[in-house]
């Protein structure tokens, strides 16, 4: 949703020129139960903030968005995992209750 933070050299793309399409994406996929992930490979690229951004996170929690994975981008086996305690922390701050995983297709909620 914000991935061209990491490769801008201009930075981060204003949340505000993009807040109405992400709500009328996160409307959709929240009706259709699917959910977005929470990359932690922006602390491996030393980047400002987290993939999705705070902000893209606190709008899809306000819009009722619940299922949130943690996924690592991990290409080397040291990054395997690599900061999922802080997405945690952060989800937990944004006041989300659980992350996912899933089995078959299906999201499988875990307490924070």
């Amino acid at each position: 949703m914000d991935l061209i933070s990491r490769y801008d050299p201009a930075g981060s793309y204003p949340f505000e020129k993009i807040k109405d399409i992400l709500t009328d994406i996160f409307k959709i996929i929240i009706e259709k139960g699917k959910g977005i992930e929470i990359n932690t490979s922006s602390w491996h690229y030393g980047l400002a903030d987290t993939m999705p951004s705070g902000d893209i996170l606190r709008l899809y929690h306000s819009l009722g968005g619940e299922i949130v994975t943690i996924g690592s981008d991990a290409h080397k086996p040291e990054y395997i995992g690599d900061h999922f305690e802080d997405a945690r922390n952060i989800l937990k701050e944004i006041g989300f209750t659980k992350i996912y995983t899933f089995e078959k297709h299906k999201p499988i909620p875990h307490d924070i």
